[in-house]
């Protein structure tokens, strides 16, 4: 069975897509999640797989599936609760990068995370755009990732897809905790989207709440991990 998007809204048109994956500081996943939520975004789909997480949970609005798909304006945001099979890494980055550009999307932006200790000079982010990304118009004025450092995972695979076929991305990766959640490096990544797109999203809650919110996000990640190893030994 493919990697599916079932999405109610059919004409995408010049959307922007924001995505991000569970990585360094769990950077992509707080910060989707968090404009979720500031954006008072609506959910319009799922990303449908052949092997789902075996999570679900619950919200004041009802029930939470692993992979989600909202819209806020012309903002479209893909929410993961937990990672993709690993089996199926590779084929959901692809299908989503497909998505967006055969869904005729403006842009997409791409959440990802760098580990701190890794970090030269004063500008907390890097970012990788695409050739056809423009940087200039969007005032996206980080560093460029430095030479012989790699972006990996689901992130990569679909720069690749967006170069292969001259669409306009960029991965924003602000530098994180690579030991633990990491909330205001997401506050670092949503304040560059904001700017670049003009989004009014006040991030002081990830700043001020930053250790409860880590801590809330690293407990959970340690019972999804025991619940794992229950179940597959």
């Amino acid at each position: 069975m493919p990697v599916n998007l079932l999405v109610r809204t059919s004409n995408l048109r010049n959307c922007t897509l924001i995505t991000g994956f569970h990585g360094v500081g769990e950077t992509g996943y707080i910060s989707v999640s968090y404009l979720v939520h500031t954006l008072k975004a609506e959910r319009i789909g799922f990303v449908d797989v052949a092997h789902p997480p075996p999570f679900i949970a619950t919200s004041d609005d009802g029930l939470v599936t692993p992979f989600e798909v909202y819209k806020a304006g012309k903002i479209i945001l893909v929410k993961l609760e937990f990672s993709p099979h690993r089996s199926e890494e590779a084929e959901f980055a692809k299908t989503l990068a497909n998505w967006a550009m055969n869904s005729k999307f403006r842009d997409a932006v791409l959440i990802g995370g760098l580990d701190g200790t890794l970090q030269s000079g004063p500008d907390g982010v890097r970012i990788v755009p695409t050739r056809t990304y423009p940087l200039k118009s969007r005032k996206m004025k980080h560093p460029s990732l430095e030479a012989g450092l790699f972006v990996y995972g689901p992130l990569a695979v679909m720069l690749g897809e967006f170069e292969k076929r001259s669409f306009p991305a960029v991965a924003i990766l602000p530098y994180a905790s690579a030991d633990h959640a990491d909330p205001k490096a997401a506050a670092t990544a949503i304040k560059s989207i904001s700017k670049a797109y003009g989004l009014k999203v006040d991030v002081k809650d990830l700043e001020y709440d930053a250790k409860g919110i880590e801590e809330e996000i690293d407990k959970r990640l340690q019972q999804t991990a025991r619940s794992l190893r229950g179940m597959y030994g």
